[in-house]
C-alpha cells in the first residue's frame, strides 16, 4: 500500500472513569420479595389487606402524597410492601422506586446523603445549596416513589427537610414511611404529615383464623397439618407474627434434618422438635 492510500487512525481519547456506584444505602425491591431467613419451598400467601395497600399506593402516588404503613415488627409489612410493588400496580408501576433506610440518630446532612445515594445521584456538590438544587433537579424529572423503612429514625428536622424536598412545586414525588407500631407515636408528632398524608395504613397480626387458612399454604412442612395443631403452635411460639412463623419452619426443618425419621414412622408432633431450640415467646 503506498503512503498516499494509508490512513492514520486516530488516537482514542482517554475514557472518562466512571465513580463507583453508590450502592450501600439503595435497596430495590426485588422482582420476587425474599423471604425471611431465605427460607426455601416458601409461597406467597396474599392477604385481605394486601388490596388495601395496593389501593393505597394507588392513591399516594396518584396524588403525589405520603402513606404511612405501620404495624408490629415482624408481621410482614416490607415484605407485603415488596410483594404488592412488584405486581406493579397503577399508577406505581411508572413511578421510579427508590429506597432508603435512615442510619440511626440521622441528621438533615446525612439524610440528603442516603437520599442521593437513594436516587443514584453521581453528583455531590460540596456547597449545600447546590446539592440541594440537584436533588430536587432530580425529584422533578419523572415520578418517584420514595419508600423509607424504619422511619421513626426519623426526627423533626429530617422530617422538614422530606417537607423540604416534597413541596417543591416541580418534585414528582410520592412518600410511603414504613414504621413499627411504636413508630406510630413519633409520626403523629409531625405535624407536616397531617395535610400531606393520603392514607395510614397498620398491618395486624394474623388472626387465628388467619393462621389456620394461611400457614398451611405457606410451606409444604404445614400442608395437610391439623388446625387445632397450628393454632396450638401460634400460641405457644408465633403469635399471629409472620417472622416467628418462619423461624419456626426454618428451625423445625433443621431438626427434622437432622434426625431424620426411619421409614414408616410417625412424624413427632413439632411442639416436642421444637421445644429443643425454640423456647415459646412471651408476649407482653
Amino acid at each position: 500500500m503506498s503512503s498516499a492510500a494509508r490512513t492514520t487512525r486516530a488516537a482514542p481519547s482517554p475514557r472518562r472513569r466512571r465513580a463507583p456506584a453508590r450502592t450501600a444505602l439503595r435497596r430495590q425491591a426485588p422482582a420476587v420479595p425474599r423471604h425471611y431467613l431465605s427460607l426455601t419451598g416458601a409461597e406467597t400467601v396474599p392477604l385481605p389487606w394486601f388490596a388495601d395497600l395496593a389501593r393505597g399506593l394507588e392513591q399516594t402516588v396518584g396524588q403525589r402524597a405520603i402513606m404511612c404503613l405501620s404495624g408490629n415488627a415482624g408481621v410482614g409489612k416490607t415484605f407485603a410492601l415488596d410483594t404488592v410493588l412488584a405486581a406493579k400496580p397503577r399508577p406505581a408501576r411508572r413511578a421510579r422506586l427508590a429506597r432508603l433506610v435512615p442510619r440511626p440518630a440521622p441528621t438533615p446532612l446525612s439524610l440528603r446523603s442516603d437520599l442521593a445515594d437513594a436516587l443514584n445521584l453521581e453528583a455531590r456538590p460540596k456547597d449545600p445549596g447546590v446539592f440541594d438544587a440537584a436533588l430536587r433537579e432530580a425529584l422533578a424529572a419523572r415520578d418517584h416513589l420514595l419508600v423509607v423503612d424504619e422511619a421513626q429514625r426519623l426526627d423533626g428536622p429530617c422530617f422538614e427537610y422530606l417537607r423540604y424536598l416534597f413541596d417543591d412545586p416541580h418534585a414528582r414525588l410520592a412518600i410511603v414511611l414504613v414504621v413499627g407500631e411504636r413508630g406510630q407515636a413519633v409520626l403523629r408528632r409531625q405535624k407536616m404529615l397531617a395535610s400531606r398524608t393520603a392514607v395510614s395504613l397498620t398491618v395486624p397480626r394474623l388472626t387465628p383464623t388467619d393462621v389456620t387458612e394461611v400457614i398451611g399454604r405457606f410451606h409444604p412442612l404445614w400442608h395437610g397439618t391439623d388446625p387445632g395443631a397450628l393454632t396450638r403452635l401460634d400460641v405457644r411460639w408465633c403469635h399471629g407474627n409472620f417472622r416467628r412463623w418462619a423461624q419456626a419452619t426454618h428451625h423445625a426443618l433443621r431438626l427434622l434434618d437432622q434426625a431424620p425419621l426411619p421409614q414408616g414412622a410417625p412424624r413427632p408432633l413439632l411442639e416436642d422438635v421444637l421445644d429443643t431450640t425454640f423456647p415459646p415467646r412471651e408476649e407482653p
